[in-house]
């Protein structure tokens, strides 16, 4: 029996009975003050290959926590407030775990971040490790909660949900002229395998009109993806899917009109790189490209409202970055309030039972099930139409009909 894993429900209500327990013996359950200040650690990639987002990102932290104490801040705990570290990952799985254990000795309550999966994957083994709550604002690798880890949640949708929406939003914004042959391209690194190995077999289990012809990588640190692109414009397809960060984002397309490649459309798949704002710079480049990636709920007035406030402050589009980040530690923060209490172990049990309906994100009321994963996580399909990221799909949330498939680009204005 001691070598079995302890489920979370087994541990939840474990650590239920111990707290009856206390109580009924006449000690109090904490036994320090009421905190004045609470401090909330981050771990994101403030420098390195993603560093503009992780900047995003870490605003949809700071507005939050702005917001929640401007609104009394955590009202069960006298009125505390919370305060914000933040630690740099600089984009490496070592660095982002070794700022994770400097925040945590440094006393904060819960932990967030960290935006890259294999630095994700990394900072929840120490977190669990110190029995630290780990709310993740943006990750999206399942294996991830797939650790048989009791701290780690999930804000943000995992692999399998995104792909899975994203599949479908793809086959209905072509379905006027559907997608016969892809080839698919994408950086190597953890993410973007990852997120292929879902995607490939998912879009034949869910029998997706396109075939694969070839799937081509290339390295982080590639200067040049010309190679690529003329091995992919060889093969003549309809289409590619993609998985990229910024810089190569723009360098595919640079490549692509350089080569003269037209496809009928490109389809980012959970494509980071496709939301950063200078991707957006690339004009007639980048518009009529695709993502499928979570998105924030635009007729929503919260989320239009804490939107409006993110862009006219940071002068940043607000996209999933700030979205998921912003929504993190508003249940952070509902936790908090329900727990009463900055115990690790209070805090991990109010986070099992959050349901939170006011956030700004798409899908229904976050929700973690025994993994961790947010049930309620949704996620859409946008296309970049005159320099700006349009929901096309689901429809209850579009702003927008999809365009597809492209002009060619020696038609684009």
């Amino acid at each position: 029996m001691k070598n079995q894993k302890i489920s979370r429900r087994f541990f939840l209500k474990s650590a239920g009975a111990v707290a009856v327990g206390v109580g009924l013996s006449g000690f109090p359950a904490i036994l320090r003050g009421t905190p004045k200040e609470i401090l909330i650690g981050a771990v994101h990639p403030l420098t390195g290959l993603v560093a503009e987002a992780g900047q995003m990102s870490v605003w949809g932290l700071e507005l939050a926590v702005e917001h929640v104490n401007n609104a009394g801040g955590i009202k069960s705990m006298g009125g505390a407030k919370l305060k914000l570290l933040i630690e740099d990952s600089e984009s490496k799985n070592e660095v982002g775990a070794i700022a994770a254990e400097k925040l945590i000795r440094k006393g904060i309550a819960c932990l967030t971040g960290a935006f890259q999966s294999g630095v994700t994957m990394a900072v929840s083994k120490v977190a669990d490790r110190y029995k630290m709550p780990y709310v993740i604002d943006i990750a999206t690798a399942d294996a991830i909660t797939q650790q048989g880890f009791q701290y780690t949640f999930r804000v943000f949708p995992t692999i399998s949900n995104l792909v899975k929406t994203g599949i479908q939003g793809i086959i209905e914004v072509t379905k006027g002229k559907p997608i016969k042959t892809a080839v698919v391209v994408h950086i190597s690194e953890f993410t973007a395998k990852a997120t292929f190995d879902v995607f490939i077999p998912m879009s034949e289990k869910m029998s997706a009109p396109w075939k694969i012809l070839k799937v081509i990588t290339y390295p982080e640190l590639t200067m040049s993806v010309a190679s690529e692109i003329s091995e992919a414009k060889s093969l003549k397809p309809d289409a590619l899917f993609i998985n990229c960060r910024m810089r190569d984002a723009v360098m595919l397309v640079q490549e692509m009109y350089k080569q003269k490649f037209n496809v009928d459309g490109i389809f980012g798949i959970v494509a980071s790189g496709l939301a950063d704002p200078g991707y957006h710079k690339q004009g007639k480049l980048s518009d009529y490209t695709f993502n499928a990636c979570p998105w924030h709920d635009e007729l929503k007035p919260l989320s239009l409202k804490v939107a409006k406030e993110y862009e006219d402050r940071f002068k940043k589009p607000f996209n999933m970055n700030g979205s998921h980040s912003y929504d993190t530690i508003l249940v952070i923060a509902d936790a908090l309030e329900r727990a009463g209490s900055t115990d690790r172990d209070a805090i991990r049990k109010a986070l099992m039972a959050t349901k939170l309906e006011n956030k700004t994100s798409i899908g229904g009321p976050i929700r973690f099930d025994e993994k961790g994963d947010n049930v309620g996580a949704g996620s859409a399909v946008v296309q970049i139409q005159d320099g700006k990221s349009k929901c096309v799909f689901p429809t209850e949330f579009a702003l927008a009909k999809a365009v597809n498939p492209a002009p060619k680009w020696e038609k684009r204005g």
